[in-house]
């Protein structure tokens, strides 16, 4: 659990330094893409944050957090680059924004969704094999 909570508070780092520029840098009066784009990056920020949570645990579960960070990690990444190039241009229409955002996190969802089914199959398998091996152990 500590670990977990040291991950987190790593990955926070940039969720606090973006809030702290963001609202330094620019005023609180923005057209409605920015906001928008805004809430995208935020999530972003979170699931990265929430990744440690979603690996189930077993042999190789540090194996399938690292999987899992690095998809959340790519999807942040993105989000931050193209939620930047937004919050520069700012356009006034909010159709764009969206659009600019819900592309990249279909994307994630369906990347990350399939690691997980792939990691619980693959545990799944795990379990089986172990299954198989004591029970051919015990048969000897």
């Amino acid at each position: 659990m500590r670990k977990k909570l040291i991950l987190c508070a790593f990955f926070a780092i940039p969720l606090i330094l973006f809030n702290l520029l963001f609202f330094l840098i620019g005023d609180s009066v923005h057209p409605k893409s920015v906001w928008i784009t805004y809430a995208w990056m935020q999530v972003a920020f979170l699931l990265l944050i929430a990744t440690p949570w979603l690996a189930r645990k077993g042999e190789n579960g540090p194996v399938y957090k690292i999987i899992l960070a690095l998809v959340s990690g790519i999807y942040c990444l993105v989000e931050f680059v193209v939620g930047l190039i937004i919050l520069i241009i700012a356009p006034a229409g909010v159709k764009g924004a969206v659009i600019a955002q819900v592309i990249p996190f279909a994307v994630y969802l369906f990347v990350l969704l399939g690691n997980l089914l792939f990691i619980e199959l693959a545990a799944d398998s795990e379990k089986e094999e172990k299954a198989r091996a004591q029970k051919t152990e015990q048969d000897k």
